[in-house]
């Protein structure tokens, strides 16, 4: 009795361990393909040899245009907008003096939009040059 005690034990913690490991998505069909995707990875971004407050205003522009701005916090970089039902965020990290980091981030409810992010990106660079 013991023994047989002891064996479901190990299975039952064998059971727990395969689905709290995150393989889970895919021992449940189809799941793992949105949750795949859920992940990967929304972000496109570069550097430019501006200063923070040029991409701000440029990404300001192109943001009223594309959608609407929702958020803005010029302070930390930052600019939150409404582009075509996906919300996208525009982020500037300054570097040094004369470069800064130009991060534009593009999600539609939990999937990336890489296409999004990237046209917003090309845009805002086409302005400053």
């Amino acid at each position: 009795m013991k023994l047989s005690f002891t064996f479901l034990q190990v299975i039952f913690l064998s059971c727990f361990c395969i689905f709290s490991s995150g393989c889970w998505f895919l021992v449940i069909g189809g799941a793992g393909a949105v949750g795949g995707y859920a992940v990967t990875r929304d972000t496109f971004e570069g550097v430019s040899s501006k200063g923070q407050e040029e991409l701000l205003t440029a990404a300001h522009k192109v943001l009223t245009i594309m959608g609407t701005i929702t958020e803005e916090n010029l302070k930390d970089g930052q600019i939150k907008a409404r582009v075509n039902g996906n919300r996208v965020t525009v982020q500037v990290i300054q570097i040094n003096l004369t470069t800064s980091k130009l991060r534009v981030k593009a999600r539609n409810a939990l999937f990336p939009r890489i296409g999004v992010a990237q046209e917003v990106y090309t845009k805002i660079m086409n302005l400053i040059e």
